[in-house]
């Protein structure tokens, strides 16, 4: 149910779907990023689980992409605990989608998730060793701790030259009471949209069990939901010092009124669009690498 929310437009309320929003934001970043003929892309997603919305905003960037003339891009899915099935489905609907079949730990990937030179779906990638690799964190990003999401960003910025941290949600009260009525929206659109899966309508309509475990999971997903301000303190931990010194105001609004930052020869930006009206809001953190590795 929640790729659907991320794939589908609901009339009136919704100009266009989450994943083409989120499609047209990777669409703006890699042409920030892949600016080479000789100097090709990748994007790797992290914590794919069964898919997701990745395949339909592969999709879309490789729509758009083609619209201006501009080669494809491929796209790997991958996960702590690789869905290999509905990965396999998945990719064979596009031959710019692939997925790597081992688990993979975003804070310390395996050297064929950073490297163009290693195989992927058993065979050895077709990129030339000046491929780029650009991270996606695609509803995510809130799952890791502090801890955790600490190195994940330390591994990001080290094996990689763009990333895109995309949530549904925030912590604002606006937010949570899009989640309240998520709850009742599954019943309003699961006849549509899953007309052909008796379990999905029996789960929603006789026992709604998926209602409020949607509701209850987008609830809690709110709430870990970090801002670009908490991010950025987690890039930089002397930005965390300053934000507490004599300056902290200053550099609070600063970094909130302008939504970017560079640090250590990294681009970020933040912000976020509006996904359903009037209280649905995408938000997103970018970043992107302004010195090249060498």
């Amino acid at each position: 149910m929640l790729a659907a929310e991320w794939t589908h437009r609901l009339p009136i309320i919704q100009q266009s779907s989450p994943a083409d929003m989120a499609a047209s934001l990777i669409v703006k970043a890699l042409d920030e990023i892949a600016d080479g003929a000789s100097s090709k892309i990748t994007v790797v997603d992290f914590c794919s689980g069964g898919g997701g919305p990745v395949p339909v905003i592969e999709k879309l960037v490789n729509k758009k992409r083609a619209e201006r003339n501009k080669p494809p891009i491929p796209f790997t899915m991958t996960d702590i605990k690789p869905h290999i099935d509905a990965w396999i489905a998945a990719s064979s609907r596009s031959a710019n989608l692939n997925y790597f079949p081992q688990p993979v730990d975003a804070t310390n990937p395996p050297p064929a998730i950073i490297s163009t030179t290693a195989s992927v779906n058993g065979a050895h990638s077709h990129h030339g060793p000046k491929t780029r690799v650009f991270r996606l964190y695609c509803l995510a990003f809130h799952h890791f701790p502090d801890d955790l999401a600490r190195k994940v960003l330390e591994s990001t910025i080290n094996t990689s030259d763009g990333f895109a941290i995309l949530e549904l949600q925030d912590r604002r009260l606006a937010s949570l009471l899009l989640m309240f009525l998520d709850f009742w929206l599954m019943f309003v659109v699961t006849i549509f949209w899953f007309w052909h899966d008796p379990l999905q309508m029996f789960f929603t309509y006789i026992i709604p069990i998926l209602p409020f475990t949607l509701s209850f999971d987008g609830f809690v997903s709110s709430l870990r939901t970090r801002n670009f301000l908490e991010v950025m303190t987690l890039i930089d931990s002397s930005l965390e010092a300053a934000l507490h010194g004599a300056q902290a105001k200053t550099v609070r609004r600063v970094l909130q009124e302008t939504g970017t930052a560079e640090i250590e020869g990294w681009v970020f930006k933040g912000g976020r669009e509006m996904h359903t009206w009037p209280i649905g809001y995408m938000n997103y953190i970018v970043g992107r690498r302004i010195n090249r590795r060498r």
